[in-house]
């Protein structure tokens, strides 16, 4: 079982080869501030049951022990970063030949870990699924824990992060981010704890066992899958690629088509660009989107100079005006 995710907005600005993040305000930064002695408090068990009455019924009763603090999450996203940057040391190690100092980083991230997994909150689920009769069929009783923990405030920054986006790139996870050599995207970046802790217990087994080659890839999978970049807000593409639709309806109506072809052309690279970060599933539209501005490129293209008719005016007019609902509509949605 997952507990809520905990998301926070990151802006993160990639000028080629180097990572720059800058800060935006955290949504949790707008709740009510607490104490760390909010740590040591818990919730009342929650009981929810599943089945109609004199039938089955499973009953799911948790309960969580312990609740972060603002400062709690800031600490808890302060090791987190820590963690890393003992995985990016510990390749480094590799890299130089230095096994016992790759362990000595491998263990200071495993104790990093170890200092999350205290600090975060545990819940207690406990099931049990009875029969008509009342006679108890299934039952179990199992601890779990959040494994998903953000990045937060001024725990982003060049040496924490740039490894990690190399590493993601090199394994081909986030195809897009070589692009943005100029642009601006929001993000949240999220830590894997249950992902991190097995690569970490890898690469020390590997380490343990003289196999530096299998260490490497192990810290380096807990780069790649350990950290994931959710793009939600709105980014520089996708505004840019609205505003360049709109320009070329504007020239369109002006009859002026080697102007629209040029706005065109700026709007389908931005939409492409918007497209490398998206999920697979999401990725459907944009390519039907971009193939339609790809083919009134061509049209105005073959089309030179030459004038077009009011009703053909009016009709590409209106099409380009469904494009830009279309895109504003996805910036909308960002939000």
């Amino acid at each position: 079982m997952r507990t809520r995710k905990l998301s926070l907005a990151w802006e993160t600005m990639l000028f080629g080869p180097a990572l720059i993040l800058l800060l935006i305000a955290p949504t949790l930064a707008q709740q009510t501030p607490t104490t760390s002695a909010e740590h040591e408090s818990g919730a009342s068990p929650v009981v929810r049951t599943f089945g109609t009455e004199g039938g089955y019924r499973t009953e799911v009763r948790s309960e969580t022990r312990g609740t972060l603090s603002q400062d709690d999450r800031r600490q808890v996203s302060l090791l987190a970063a820590q963690l890393f940057q003992h995985v990016d040391e510990a390749r480094r190690a590799l890299d130089a030949d230095d096994a016992k100092q790759a362990r000595r980083e491998v263990d200071k991230g495993r104790e990093a870990i170890k200092a999350i997994r205290t600090l975060l909150p545990r819940t207690t689920v406990h099931t049990r699924t009875t029969a008509p009769d009342g006679a108890v069929i299934y039952e179990d009783e199992r601890e779990v824990q959040e494994d998903d923990v953000p990045m937060y405030e001024g725990m982003l920054h060049v040496r924490t992060m740039a490894p990690i986006v190399t590493a993601k790139r090199d394994a081909a996870e986030v195809a897009g981010v070589q692009l943005l050599g100029t642009s601006l995207l929001s993000t949240e970046v999220t830590v894997d704890l249950n992902t991190a802790e097995a690569q970490l217990a890898r690469a020390a087994r590997a380490l343990d066992g003289n196999k530096p080659e299998e260490a490497a890839e192990a810290l380096t999978e807990a780069q790649v899958r350990g950290v994931a970049f959710d793009y939600r807000k709105e980014d520089t593409p996708l505004a840019e690629a609205r505003d360049a639709i709109w320009l070329a309806k504007r020239a369109l109506e002006e009859n002026n088509a080697i102007q629209s072809r040029a706005n065109l052309e700026i709007a389908r690279q931005r939409l492409k660009i918007y497209r490398e970060v998206l999920p697979e599933d999401r990725r459907q539209e944009v390519d039907q989107l971009m193939g339609e501005v790809s083919q009134l490129e061509t049209r105005l293209r073959q089309q030179g100079t030459r004038p077009t008719s009011q009703a053909e005016q009016s009709s590409l007019s209106g099409a380009v005006t469904r494009w830009w609902d279309q895109v504003n509509d996805w910036v909308r949605r960002s939000f």
